[in-house]
């Protein structure tokens, strides 16, 4: 276990219905129909004053843990000015500016921002640089210190908001838990959910047996990492780490939430200090070997790297970060290999998606491996880094598939108004996901994108081309075209043995 690794994107609608024979081995097209016009797109405090367990968290309470649960952005220095890489959450537990959050988080970042909230229904203000001094790999936490303000200047308060540490041994089943951070799917603000305490898992730590995970089920997602569990009495409890996902036969059948107790930070108090830094500096680029440089960062990232591609590249400094990035078309897995690290480093993966990290992989050994199942098509942002060494000799391999892969076919086609025979451009050609109907698409109020299998947009002359549909299905499809749809059921049949196919001509009945 260690570090992390880079971005976003919103994805607009997209949406059809037309008319076309097809071949035994190609998609066959039902004959076109009338479009569906009808559709309307615990522990106590020390100094309690009563036996009794509090029944809610008081206002004052969560606006007071409101300002101690912190983001952390790790950051690096682009052109002068900080570019952030990822970020996650954390808590400040003492007023002289220490912070806990996960080494997942904070271990491997060249520098780390703090983010304070002071009013709910704004974003964090970037206000101090902190720097980790203990951490733990096998726990996945790590002990941050505030050390100055965002101009460089030295920080000594004692009067920052914080939260006090709880006995997490103390919490029994079912107790209430409430949890504070700053995942993705909740936008650029805190947010806040409660759950309670759903099971216990025990391991060796530090020697002994004692409790190493605490089960909940608080919804808890990607940017949470490193967060703010607390209890009734507002003291933490846990750190919120991972999900663990239950996937059978490709349904979600649904989450729990893992947290790391609270009483495990101090066994990171008495683990060794910051991670090894990295040395050396960046490579002129007369020496340097790699031909995708600079790609260090979101903005120089290199892509859009097609499915199925293979990198040869190098990470050629223990600080250089190598980001590459996707732009899917479907909601498929999306496949990452790293291969060939040289002898004697140890290079990291990532899967990021607007700064929030979806994925990674943190092998010692010679390879790593991420497969990840999107919510939606967009655009993903790949990060290759180092844990230990480089090398401008001996170049890694990345391997990137999406989309589906070999599994998959390309259709192509145009699309133009069948009163008038223009082309329309800049309409949106898709399919919906196995079984969905045009109904359960266009009749909810919003459209909902992960019910779309695979879309794509037409040119300028009404040319489209669908990648990554899959073979074996029926599917229904679509076109939206301004405010203007059509879409039909089972429209596009597409065989076990179907081969990329161009439907023509298609027809847009609006």
């Amino acid at each position: 276990m260690r570090r992390v690794g880079i971005v976003t994107v919103m994805i607009a609608v997209a949406a059809l219905a037309c008319n076309m024979p097809g071949v035994a081995t190609e998609p066959t097209l039902l004959p076109s129909q009338a479009p569906f016009a009808g559709i309307q797109p615990s522990q106590q405090p020390t100094q309690s004053i009563s036996s009794s367990r509090p029944a809610e968290l008081t206002p004052e309470q969560i606006d007071h843990i409101t300002r101690a649960a912190v983001q952390i952005i790790a950051a690096q220095e682009q052109d002068g000015t900080l570019e952030t890489m990822w970020s996650g959450s954390g808590t400040i537990i003492t007023p002289t500016g220490e912070i806990v959050t996960n080494c997942h988080v904070a271990c491997g970042a060249p520098i780390l921002v703090v983010s304070l909230t002071t009013d709910p229904g704004l974003p964090p203000e970037p206000t101090f640089v902190a720097e980790i001094t203990h951490y733990n790999e096998e726990i996945d936490l790590a002990l941050l210190q505030i050390k100055t303000d965002m101009k460089g200047n030295p920080v000594n308060r004692t009067d920052l908001p914080y939260v006090e540490l709880g006995n997490s041994d103390s919490l029994a089943l079912a107790d209430p838990i409430h949890i504070f951070g700053y995942p993705g799917a909740g936008g650029k603000t805190i947010t806040f959910a409660r759950g309670s305490v759903s099971g216990f898992e025990n391991a060796e730590v530090d020697g002994y047996s004692q409790r190493y995970i605490i089960k909940t089920d608080a919804n808890i997602t990607s940017g949470n990492s490193g967060g703010t569990a607390v209890d009734l009495y507002g003291k933490l409890i846990g750190i919120p780490t991972s999900v663990n996902t239950d996937i059978r036969e490709d349904t979600i059948l649904g989450t729990i939430g893992v947290l790391r107790p609270a009483n495990l930070i101090a066994v990171v108090q008495n683990s060794p200090g910051s991670p090894p830094t990295a040395q050396g500096a960046e490579l002129p680029p007369s020496q340097e070997p790699d031909a995708n440089e600079p790609n260090n960062g979101y903005s120089t990232a290199t892509g859009p790297v097609a499915a199925g591609s293979v990198i040869r590249a190098y990470i050629s400094w223990e600080k250089d970060i190598d980001a590459y990035f996707i732009q899917t078309e479907t909601a498929q897995n999306i496949s990452v290999k790293l291969t060939d690290i040289p002898t004697g480093t140890d290079y990291d993966l990532s899967l990021i998606d607007d700064s929030v990290i979806l994925a990674e992989s943190k092998n010692p050994d010679s390879e790593e491996f991420i497969e990840y199942s999107p919510s939606r098509a967009g655009t993903y942002w790949i990060v290759v880094y180092s844990y230990k060494g480089a090398s401008i000799t001996s170049p890694y391999t990345l391997a990137i598939n999406y989309d589906g892969g070999e599994d998959t076919i390309i259709v192509t086609g145009q699309a133009v108004d069948a009163n008038t025979g223009t082309p329309l451009s800049g309409g949106q050609f898709g399919i919906l996901a196995e079984g969905v109907t045009c109904n359960q698409f266009f009749g909810a109020p919003n459209l909902d994108m992960n019910l779309v299998m695979a879309f794509t947009e037409s040119d300028a002359r009404g040319f489209f081309e669908l990648a990554g549909v899959p073979r074996g299905a029926d599917y229904a499809t679509y076109f939206i075209y301004g405010t203007a749809f059509v879409c039909e059921n089972g429209w596009l049949k597409v065989p076990e043995n179907a081969i990329d196919s161009d439907l023509g001509i298609v027809k847009m009945p609006f």
